[in-house]
């Protein structure tokens, strides 16, 4: 003889599963929350190396130096100059380096420019 079934108390038959389609929803989310989060750093660490990459190329030409050597041992690897040009006479340097892209965000580019006086005539 087997008597009516006990169930444990606080949980109901129609609740299996529930967990399981609360995780779906919230994936997706977090996918997305992760991925804004490594472009952020992607840009704010092209924006550095830039804008580092732009003084030193700057500094570079002052002393009558190859600025895009010195632009090109700046960046770190993974990062290249879109474009080098000179401003205010050839006292300085406009940089403009892309910011790797995560997914389907857009391109993005990071203009800086720098400017030393001459120290060698």
């Amino acid at each position: 003889m087997s008597g009516p079934r006990i169930r444990p108390p606080g949980r109901r038959r129609d609740e299996r599963g529930s967990s399981a389609v609360e995780l779906l929803g919230v994936v997706p989310v977090l996918v997305v929350v992760v991925l804004v989060l490594l472009q952020v750093v992607a840009a704010v660490y092209t924006t550095q190396a830039t804008n580092q990459a732009a003084r030193d190329g700057a500094r570079a030409l002052s002393m009558g130096q190859s600025a895009e050597v010195a632009i090109d041992r700046s960046l770190p690897s993974g990062l290249s100059p879109q474009s080098i040009s000179y401003v205010h006479g050839g006292q300085g340097v406009r940089l403009e380096v892309r910011v790797p892209r995560w997914s389907v965000f857009p391109v993005l580019t990071v203009d800086r420019t720098a400017v030393m006086p001459r120290l060698v005539p």
